[in-house]
């Protein structure tokens, strides 16, 4: 019983403060740019606390799935003080641009903070080298800092990881920095598979751990930071290429799942940054309802010098509603089908 209850706990809190910062970056920016905020509210169904502020009523409710700003003249246009249909195109996409960067934001910072205080970064400087594979064969030793592989300057050990497994067992070109000169290797990678059918290509190299400190911990971090944020980029190309498909995303059942199955707190942190990262850059894409398709019709309208008829808007965020809630439901079916 106790276990289920932190279980609920944990689920509600995360998402709960990544809905309450999201929601929080449009109120301030809102407030900032002197707009009306007639409520403020986390979560949907029953009304569990209320109170009724100068301006604004602020709401909490039961299910923390979601929240929203109710601004002045948003949904229909209201010619008054502090209304969002009177503001300029600059305010209008900077509130809703806020709530997406909040969690961006958050969720960078909170990862490189994780990263740079747990360490155990690996370095780019062989350890030492496997009998028989390419590396040893080609004279690279212990020592030796690999600084480019074809071409590419390499920061972290999964740029050289990454290439192998690009490269599909190419010869790749090396520059190896050891003492004060750089030399360039030519290596062919060896081909290993496993019971798994997994196809891995090796060099036979073990890499250093990067030394224990602040500087280095630093320097590490950002970088591994930069690669976290790109694989949230490139996980949204693969889905409009194809190349992911609706079956392997995942939803607020899926993430609860991994949310009750964290361990620590390093790991709920971990999920907490991915989360919010996630929601970020997914709600800034140019989709209506999402803020980034808002945004996109408000460029859309100052590039034709007139607003969007309110039934041809309505219309479009009526359809981007119905097949992001199709979707969810998808995904929804999905995430069940895999935990149960």
């Amino acid at each position: 019983m106790l276990n289920t209850l932190l279980n609920i706990i944990k689920i509600a809190f995360l998402l709960g403060f990544l809905i309450f910062i999201h929601e929080g970056g449009h109120f301030l920016i809102a407030k900032l740019c002197k707009i009306k905020v007639r409520e403020f509210a986390i979560g949907f169904g029953p009304i569990i606390w209320k109170k009724q502020g100068k301006k604004t009523k602020y709401v909490l409710r039961l299910v923390p799935l979601g929240g929203f700003v109710d601004l002045l003249g948003e949904e229909q246009a209201v010619d008054e003080e502090g209304s969002f249909s009177n503001a300029s195109t600059g305010k209008k996409i900077a509130i809703l641009l806020a709530g997406g960067m909040v969690n961006i934001i958050f969720g960078l910072v909170t990862y490189f903070i994780l990263v740079t205080s747990i360490g155990n970064f690996v370095s780019t400087t062989i350890d030492q080298t496997v009998e028989n594979y390419p590396a040893q064969i080609a004279g690279l030793q212990a020592g030796d800092t690999i600084i480019e592989v074809n071409g590419e300057k390499i920061k972290r050990k999964s740029q050289i990881d990454k290439i192998l497994e690009e490269n599909n067992g190419e010869e790749i070109n090396l520059t190896i920095q050891r003492d004060n000169e750089q030399i360039e290797v030519k290596l062919k990678p060896v081909l290993e598979e496993n019971s798994n059918t997994n196809r891995n290509y090796y060099l036979g190299i073990m890499f250093k751990l990067a030394p224990k400190n602040s500087l280095s911990n630093i320097y590490y971090g950002f970088w591994d930071t930069i690669e976290f944020s790109l694989s949230i980029i490139d996980n949204v190309k693969m889905l409009f290429t194809g190349n992911v498909g609706v079956e392997q995303l995942t939803g607020p059942v899926g993430i609860s799942d991994v949310v009750v199955k964290t361990e620590n707190g390093a790991q709920y942190i971990y999920i907490l940054a991915l989360i919010s990262l996630s929601l970020g850059v997914t709600n800034l894409l140019p989709i209506p309802p999402l803020d980034g398709g808002k945004i996109l019709l408000i460029l859309i309208e100052r590039i034709i010098n007139k607003p969007i008829k309110e039934n041809v808007n309505v219309a479009i965020q009526m359809t981007g509603f119905i097949l992001i809630m199709g979707l969810a439901v998808i995904v929804t079916y999905n995430d069940i089908l895999r935990i149960f």
